[in-house]
């Protein structure tokens, strides 16, 4: 069973663009083991065509998807709550989703094409608001990475935002600039880290790491054993 979801006439043609081949790959801007995101050109016009294949294919990720849909639907959703809330980002305009046995097992999403740069370190001050004005409204980003704002001159677009409720109060704020320190790879002095709601969402980052390099241990030997 196949479905279609488009909020306007262009999305219906995209829709047949796909289904017929009649497009342009312009780029490849991502191809690995997680996901494919190309930019096309359809009548003259540029978007971003993306298949999350990890998440299409990994067994949890389809019994999952029976109750709240596949990641390219969830997807569409969260840049429709981005542009809702009075954020800029990528428009979505079209999903499409495979299902068996009431399973998701193949989607992708197109939007449309945003220029802009990922942010630098120089821009991590105006991106430090734009995370402030997002927690201010109530939300997290989800993926607080400086790549995921793009920046276009004055403007911040924000990119693989989940834009969730905050449900975790100044912990989930303060985790969200930790992120955001860390792929900003110095020390930030834009938030509080006088805080409670600092100090223990640093704990909490400080043991998800040192779990993470843990698992990848024990992976490895037994990696090392199987050969």
């Amino acid at each position: 069973m196949e479905k279609y979801y488009y909020r306007n006439l262009e999305g219906r043609i995209l829709e047949e663009a796909i289904k017929n081949k009649e497009y342009k790959i312009l780029n490849i801007l991502k191809e690995d083991r997680r996901s494919k995101v190309y930019l096309i050109e359809v009548s003259g016009k540029k978007y971003v065509y993306k298949i999350p294949v990890e998440k299409n294919t990994r067994k949890w990720q389809r019994v999952l998807s029976i109750f709240r849909g596949g990641e390219s639907k969830r997807e569409f959703k969260s840049l429709d709550r981005v542009l809702k809330n009075g954020f800029n980002g990528p428009e979505p305009l079209l999903y499409w989703e495979k299902r068996k046995w009431l399973m998701v097992t193949d989607s992708y999403i197109i939007s449309r094409f945003i220029k802009g740069c990922p942010g630098e370190k120089k821009d991590v001050k105006i991106i430090g608001k734009v995370l402030a004005d997002i927690h201010g409204k109530g939300f997290l980003h989800g993926d607080s990475q400086l790549p995921n704002f793009m920046i276009d001159g004055k403007k911040i677009y924000l990119i693989d935002a989940k834009l969730m409720r905050n449900v975790y109060g100044g912990f989930g704020r303060a985790y969200e600039f930790i992120y955001l320190e860390e792929s900003y790879h110095d020390i930030l002095d834009i938030y509080d880290k006088e805080s409670f709601y600092y100090k223990i969402a640093k704990m909490l980052n400080t043991y998800l790491h040192k779990y993470g390099d843990f698992r990848k241990k024990i992976k490895s030997i037994f990696r090392g054993k199987d050969k």
